[in-house]
């Protein structure tokens, strides 16, 4: 079985990316592994927060909105080999794999982002492995959308990842896209993330255990 989680911002270029939803959706249908795959609110779940805040909403229903989204995004990538609802929760998404080969879903609770739902659900699963697909492709030491000579971290220990994660709000250029409930469930549980770009042969490559453009963490500490 293989987890993945997609970031919504890979799925939104100018507008909706269907090209690139259509090609993933024969990925996932051709893959041999049964597929559970996450998918972030991107652009979609900003939109309507930012309207929400504007209106004065709470951050629990502006939470809500961005989870709303988060399933809204995973629709699109419903297949005829694809559970033809989205779980609500990790053990409804594990129930509805028994019947069919690939599962979408969103979030599932206020607080939890869509990267830690794939966690949780790989843990739940005993998957060694999450692959995480964004729209930089990896964890770079600047924000590489911002800093022309931003360099990717090509490995990661799960103790470096936590620090990275800790130290963000003091240092305005660094880019991590995971957050810290993510990497804390994938420690306990010895999870391996693969940071990856959205290109679809690299991905396969992340699969066939062969070299990759991305980051990985879950090494050892030095």
């Amino acid at each position: 079985m293989l987890v993945i989680s997609l970031g919504g911002s890979v799925i939104w270029n100018n507008g909706i990316n269907l090209d690139y939803i259509k090609r993933f959706r024969e990925l996932m249908d051709s893959l041999k592994e049964k597929v559970f795959l996450v998918v972030g609110g991107g652009k979609t779940a900003r939109d309507y927060i930012i309207m929400g805040k504007s209106l004065g909403f709470d951050e629990y229903i502006l939470d809500q909105m961005g989870i709303t989204a988060t399933r809204l995004n995973a629709m699109l990538f419903i297949t005829s080999q694809t559970y033809p609802k989205i779980p609500q929760t990790v053990d409804e998404a594990i129930i509805a794999s028994q019947s069919y080969k690939n599962v979408v879903m969103g979030g599932t609770e206020p607080g939890h982002t869509t990267d830690a739902v794939s966690l949780l659900l790989a843990e739940k699963l005993h998957a060694k492995m999450v692959i995480n697909i964004t729209s930089v492709g990896g964890i770079y030491d600047h924000d590489p959308t911002k800093f022309k000579d931003a360099k990717i971290i090509r490995e990661l220990s799960y103790g470096d990842a936590k620090k990275m994660i800790l130290s963000k709000m003091m240092e305005a250029g660094l880019n991590i896209p995971f957050d810290l409930v993510a990497i804390k469930v994938a420690e306990r549980s010895g999870i391996k993330i693969y940071v990856v770009p959205k290109d679809i042969e690299n991905i396969k490559k992340v699969i066939n255990n062969e070299d990759f453009k991305g980051t990985v963490i879950g090494i050892p500490d030095r």
